[in-house]
């Protein structure tokens, strides 16, 4: 499977949130339905990355997604979870652009500022807007392992329907502890997530270091 994009990282993070499954559909497109964990909660993912090797130089970038079952691909890797982001942003103009190209990802229109506040015990991810807090979100860790983790991407193009396998890699640490928390604040980037039903502690916490996020080619199914 061509790639189309690979973006090395230094930190990233991917928290797992519980939102009402009607605020999930709401976001959906009519072909895709949302993972409940229980009933009429479904499972929102806050993604963060500290990007410091791409086409573009480092930046960082914050994705909400909703976690939705992944289809088989025609290569036969079966990924382990499927996501339809939703609202994304970035601190650079010229990678938002780009992947919106290729991914067609809906970014939000202004550039963002985040920092990556790394200690023992946690990460903690602060991100601003003009100067203006959007979101706190810290993660935890348990064990390290090395491992490679593949998921699916789902997007829209139009009415077209759209696939891409992703590949993460890198040093690794995964648990459902809820020792994590995330915070929201008014602005124009969470004004919908201010208004929908999302719980401020995780469920499954994820934390990577020193590794790189791989896209392959769009497909259309």
């Amino acid at each position: 499977m061509p790639v189309v994009g690979s973006y090395r990282f230094q930190t990233g993070v991917s928290a797992f949130f519980e939102m009402a499954t009607a605020d999930a559909r709401a976001v959906l497109p009519s072909h895709l339905e949302p993972i409940e964990v229980r009933h009429e909660r479904s499972v929102l993912s806050v993604s963060a990355f500290l990007f410091d090797d791409s086409v573009v130089g480092p930046y960082t970038e914050v994705m909400f997604a909703v976690i939705v079952p992944p289809s088989v691909a025609a290569w036969g890797e079966h990924a382990k979870a499927g996501l339809y982001p939703f609202l994304c942003a970035t601190s650079s103009a010229e990678a938002r652009r780009i992947k919106a190209e290729r991914f067609h990802f809906p970014y939000h229109e202004q550039s963002i500022d985040a920092q990556f506040i790394e200690t023992a015990d946690r990460v903690r991810i602060r991100v601003f807007g003009a100067g203006a807090p959007i979101l706190d979100l810290s993660v935890t860790p348990e064990s390290w392992e090395t491992t490679t983790h593949l998921l699916q991407g789902f997007m829209m193009n139009g009415d077209e329907r759209l696939r891409t396998m992703l590949h993460i890699s890198g040093d690794y640490t995964v648990h459902e502890n809820e020792r994590g928390d995330m915070k929201l604040f008014p602005h124009p980037f969470t004004n919908a997530l201010l208004r929908q039903d999302v719980s401020p502690y995780p469920f499954r916490e994820h934390w990577f270091k020193n590794g790189t996020e791989v896209f392959h080619k769009l497909e259309a199914f």
